[in-house]
């Protein structure tokens, strides 16, 4: 079907794992969340030019491709929540400015958010709840003037920025984490060994401040740099 532009297999029973080729499609709409899918999302996502792609409610595991942030820039929906994805998210997130739900909620991420979330300006929901995202939670995330609905509940983040504050007042779901301090937030015992706090996200460091419009180069450094670390050692984390 070459001519196929949406494809919708929502609420279903497939199952097995998710061919290379269908990121390789021209589809602009990938509906297969409420499945039985499992594996790991291949690296050709990073080949798609779809606008919304939902995956949420399945069984996927290992982590969010790297190739991640060279879909498509007309992305505006990502909702890989619900699934058993690890690892870190990566910095391509930065890159789609027209970007407005990203929903990763309800999986085992872990490390610290990248700043290239700070690029995005038109994000309304950023869901990141009921993960093991650690770090404190900066202006990167809270300086998002569009934002809408921001969940970050149920991490082990350990600090808030004076802006992050403010938006924990006014009903923005900050609870379930290490905040000192703070009310709804975990026991004690539970913040004192942070998940994935050794694990290594593989950040190219980002000017300060952030210029957004110099992403792409920064990120495509970041993936060449993956690649050749992934084909010269076995080690690669």
């Amino acid at each position: 079907m070459p001519s196929l532009l949406y494809l919708d297999l929502r609420f279903n029973s497939f199952s097995g794992q998710l061919p290379d080729e269908l990121f390789n499609r021209k589809l602009d709409a990938i509906f297969l969340n409420n499945n039985q899918f499992q594996g790991e999302i291949p690296q050709s996502l990073g080949n798609s030019p779809a606008s919304v792609i939902n995956l949420a409610n399945n069984k996927l595991s290992g982590n969010i491709p790297t190739s991640f942030g060279l879909m498509g820039n007309k992305l505006k929906e990502v909702l890989f929540l619900n699934n058993q994805l690890t690892g870190c998210i990566p910095e391509g997130v930065g890159l789609f400015d027209e970007l407005e739900v990203f929903d990763v909620s309800f999986n085992s991420l872990m490390g610290h958010l990248p700043d290239t979330i700070s690029c995005l300006q038109d994000i309304e929901v950023l869901n990141l709840g009921h993960n093991k995202l650690s770090g404190e939670l900066s202006d990167v995330i809270c300086s998002l003037t569009s934002l809408v609905n921001l969940t970050v509940a149920y991490n082990f983040f350990s600090g808030l920025s004076q802006q992050c504050s403010r938006l924990f007042n006014i009903g923005f779901d900050f609870s379930g984490n290490c905040i000192p301090g703070r009310d709804m937030q975990r026991p004690q015992p539970e913040c004192s060994v942070i998940p994935g706090g050794t694990l290594n996200c593989l950040r190219i460091p980002t000017p300060r401040p952030l210029v957004c419009a110099s992403l792409p180069r920064i990120i495509f450094s970041n993936n060449m740099q993956s690649s050749s670390h992934h084909t010269s050692s076995s080690s690669y984390p």
